[in-house]
């Protein structure tokens, strides 16, 4: 044999001898109840306002310039959808009261109670607003007559910004509708 020859013969046995070894597969079968058992994802965690939400939120320390009065929806817009010509939260408003309490309603009906915790640092701050009926995260940033809140990923608010105006009553509609 040539030294070719002996070089091809050994290369194809080093190859053969570096396979691994494949078993036949073999059927398996699952126990019946695994078969009919349906997967059912987690329901959403709502975050309801738990014990621990409400003692820090009766605990914090009051930030004036966010409770001393009543916050009207101004504008709001998603990045996920067009720019809308006007208010699509006409009439609504915000009430964050001391003491940790809020209120959300539509002119002159409250629609919503329940608990906040305002967290402000340096930058800005951190709204998170829980009542038995929704959760909803945001960063926000005012002035003496606008706030403008910025939803975070937290509870899923994060496409959403709005902005708000001060005002010492609640809203009226254009027939006088409180």
């Amino acid at each position: 044999m040539t030294n070719k020859a002996i070089a091809l013969f050994c290369l194809t046995l080093f190859i053969a001898s570096c396979k691994d070894k494949v078993e036949p597969a073999t059927e398996t079968t699952l126990p019946e109840e695994a078969v009919t058992q349906e997967i059912v994802p987690p329901a959403p965690v709502m975050n309801k306002p738990d014990p621990e939400f409400i003692s820090k939120s009766k605990a914090q320390k009051e930030k004036t310039e966010v409770v001393d009065q009543i916050w009207h929806y101004y504008f709001a817009l998603s990045i996920k959808d067009p720019t809308p010509k006007k208010n699509i939260y006409e009439g609504q408003w915000l009430d964050l009261q001391p003491g940790g309490t809020f209120a959300r309603g539509h002119y002159r009906d409250t629609t919503e109670k329940g608990f906040y915790l305002y967290t402000d640092n340096e930058a800005d701050g951190l709204l998170e607003l829980r009542s038995d009926t929704a959760a909803s995260e945001w960063k926000v940033k005012y002035d003496p007559s606008s706030m403008l809140l910025i939803g975070t990923a937290k509870y899923g608010n994060n496409p959403w910004q709005i902005k708000l105006k001060r005002s010492d009553k609640l809203p009226e509609g254009l027939n006088g509708e409180k």
